[in-house]
C-alpha cells in the first residue's frame, strides 16, 4: 500500500512538474526570439514575461535583458525599463539597440542630459538612424536649444521625410526661432498629411498660440470649427485667435454669432477685451458688465468690468464695483487693490491705504501690494508707520522684491532727513539692494543720487541722477534732482538745462492732467 501511494505521489510530483514547465523546456534563445515576435506585435506584457523568463534561465543574457528593457519602456515603467537597459549595456556595451532604448527612456524622464549623450552615442554607430536624429532633435528642443534641434530634425527628414509628428516638432523649432516663413511652409505640409478631424490639428493650433503665431492659429482653428462647429472650445479658441492675430472686427463678429447660441460669461469678457481692443468703448463696457452679471463669483470678470470703468473715467462707479465686489468676495487680494488704486486716483489717500493694507493681510508676499502701498505711502497720513511695517515684514519674507527694497529706501531715507532716528546707511542698503535685483529701476538710481547727495558724496550722486534720466527721459524729479547737483558743482549750464528740462516735463503733465 505505501508503495502505491508513492508511486502516486511521484506521478503526481512529475505530472505537476510538466505543468509548470510548459514552454519552460524552450531555450534561452527560443524564449527571446518569442519575446521579440510578442514586441513586434504589439503584445509588451507577454513579451516581457518571455524575456523575464529567459533571465530566470540565464541572468547573464544581455539579448534577454534588453527586451525586457524595451517592453518595460513600451508599458511606461520606466524605472524597470532602465535597470533592464543598463544591465544589458553592462553585459554588452555594444548593444546598440538598448542604448537607443535608453536613451527613449530618458527622454520620457526628461534627463535630457543623458537622453542627448545615448543618442549621440547610436549615432557614432549608426549615423544614417532615424529614429536616433528625431529624438535628439526632440531632447534638444526640451533643453530649449531649438537651432540644434532644427538641425537633427533635418537630418532625420533627410532620411525619412513627411512624418507629421517630426513636422510638427520641426514647426515648434521654426516657430521659436522665428523663421515665420519656414514655419508656413511646414504649417503647409502638415495640413496636406492631417484629417480635418486629426487629434494633432488640435495640439498644432495651441503650438501656434504658444508661440505666438495667431494668424496662423486661426488658420488652424477654422479648419477645427469648420469640421466640429459645435465644439465650444474651439469656437473660443478661434475668436481669441483673431483677436490675438489683431483682427478684431472679425473676432466682435464671430463672438456676437456666437453669443446668440451660447449666453456664456466667458465669451462675454473676451468680447469685451475685443471691443476695448477696437475702441468701442460703450460695448465693451457692456459685455464686461454682461459677464460679471453671468457669473458673480469669478474674480477676474468682477476685475475685468470694474478696470473697464476705471479706463472709461467713471471713478466713482468703480469704486462701487468693487467694494460690492469685496463683499462677495473678501479674499480676493486683487479686488481690495484694485478698490484701494481706484481710491487713491480719486484722491482718497487715506481710505486707498486702508484698502491696500487690507490686500497685504491677504496676500502678504504679493509684490504688486507693495508697489502700490509704496505708490500710496506720501499721501497716507496716519497709516504711513504702519505702512513702513508693513514694508519691513514684507522684505524679511520677500527679499527679492526690487520695488519693495526701493519704496522701503526711500521710505527710511525721507524719515531720516526730515528729523525722525535712523541711519542712512540702512536706507542706502535698501536702495542699492533694489538695483543689484533690477539694474533698469529709474527711480531707485534717482533716490540713491538723493541719498548720496544728502551725504555729500556729490560726484557719485551726480552719476545715479543722469543715469536715472538716461533710463527714464521723463523723470521730473531726477532733471530737478540733477539741477541741484550741478549748481552744488559748479556746473551751471548743466544746472540750466535740467532746470528747463524739468519745467518742461511738469508742463507737459500738467497738459495730460488737463
Amino acid at each position: 500500500m505505501k508503495s502505491c501511494l508513492a508511486l502516486i505521489l511521484v506521478c503526481l510530483v512529475a505530472s505537476t512538474h510538466g505543468a509548470a514547465t510548459v514552454g519552460g523546456s524552450e531555450s534561452v534563445e527560443e524564449l527571446c526570439r518569442r519575446a521579440q515576435e510578442l514586441l513586434d506585435a504589439g503584445k509588451y506584457q507577454l513579451a516581457r514575461e518571455a524575456a523575464e523568463h529567459a533571465l530566470g534561465i540565464n541572468s547573464g543574457s544581455a539579448e534577454a535583458e534588453d527586451l525586457a528593457g524595451t517592453a518595460a519602456l513600451a508599458l511606461d515603467d520606466l524605472r524597470g525599463a532602465e535597470a533592464h537597459l543598463r544591465r544589458a549595456l553592462e553585459l554588452t556595451p555594444e548593444r546598440i539597440d538598448a542604448r537607443k532604448s535608453l536613451g527613449a527612456t530618458y527622454l520620457k524622464e526628461r534627463r535630457l542630459t543623458d537622453a542627448r549623450r545615448e543618442f549621440l552615442l547610436v549615432l557614432e554607430a549608426r549615423p544614417q538612424d532615424f529614429d536616433s536624429h528625431y529624438n535628439l532633435g526632440r531632447a534638444l528642443l526640451l533643453s530649449d536649444q531649438p537651432e540644434a534641434a532644427l538641425g537633427q530634425f533635418e537630418n532625420a527628414a533627410r532620411l525619412k521625410p513627411g512624418g507629421s509628428a517630426l513636422l510638427a516638432d520641426t514647426l515648434d523649432a521654426q516657430l521659436r526661432l522665428k523663421r515665420a516663413d519656414q514655419a508656413a511652409v511646414t504649417l503647409a505640409a502638415l495640413d496636406r498629411q492631417l484629417g480635418e478631424r486629426d487629434t494633432l490639428r488640435v495640439h498644432i493650433a495651441e503650438l501656434l498660440v504658444r508661440q505666438g503665431a495667431y494668424s496662423l492659429a486661426a488658420r488652424e482653428f477654422e479648419r477645427l470649427h469648420k469640421a466640429d462647429p459645435k465644439s465650444y472650445e474651439f469656437s473660443y479658441n478661434l475668436a481669441l485667435a483673431y483677436h490675438r492675430a489683431g483682427n478684431d472686427a472679425q473676432a466682435s463678429t464671430f463672438l456676437q454669432s456666437l453669443l446668440v447660441r451660447n449666453d456664456s460669461a466667458e465669451l462675454e469678457d473676451l468680447l469685451g477685451e475685443v471691443e476695448e481692443s477696437r475702441g468701442a468703448s460703450a460695448s465693451s463696457l457692456a459685455a464686461f458688465r454682461r459677464a460679471a452679471e453671468l457669473d458673480p463669483k469669478s474674480e477676474d470678470y468682477r476685475l475685468h468690468y470694474g478696470q473697464a470703468l476705471v479706463n472709461q473715467g467713471a471713478l466713482n462707479e468703480a469704486v462701487r464695483v468693487f467694494a460690492e465686489a469685496t463683499k462677495d468676495l473678501p479674499q480676493s487680494s486683487q479686488m481690495w487693490m484694485a478698490w484701494g488704486g481706484t481710491l487713491y486716483l480719486l484722491g482718497r489717500f487715506t481710505d486707498s491705504a486702508q484698502k491696500l493694507l487690507r490686500a497685504a493681510e491677504i496676500a502678504p508676499n504679493d509684490p504688486r501690494v507693495y508697489f502700490l502701498l509704496g505708490r500710496a505711502y506720501d499721501a497716507a497720513g496716519p497709516l504711513r508707520d504702519t505702512i513702513t511695517r508693513q514694508f519691513a515684514h514684507h522684505l524679511l519674507e520677500t527679499p527679492n522684491d526690487a520695488w519693495a527694497q526701493y519704496f522701503y529706501g526711500r521710505i527710511l531715507a525721507e524719515r531720516i532727513i526730515q528729523g525722525s532716528p535712523g541711519d542712512l546707511d540702512e536706507a542706502q542698503q535698501h536702495v542699492e539692494k533694489a538695483l543689484a535685483l533690477d539694474g533698469s529701476l529709474a527711480e531707485a538710481h534717482a533716490e540713491l543720487g538723493s541719498i548720496l547727495d544728502a551725504r555729500g558724496q556729490i560726484d557719485a550722486a551726480r552719476r545715479e541722477l543722469e543715469q536715472a534720466t538716461r533710463l527714464d527721459a521723463s523723470s521730473s524729479i531726477a532733471y530737478y534732482r540733477l539741477a541741484h547737483v550741478y549748481q552744488e558743482l559748479g556746473q551751471n549750464e548743466q544746472a540750466r538745462a535740467a532746470i528747463e528740462k524739468f519745467q518742461e516735463l511738469k508742463k507737459e503733465k500738467a497738459r495730460h492732467r488737463d
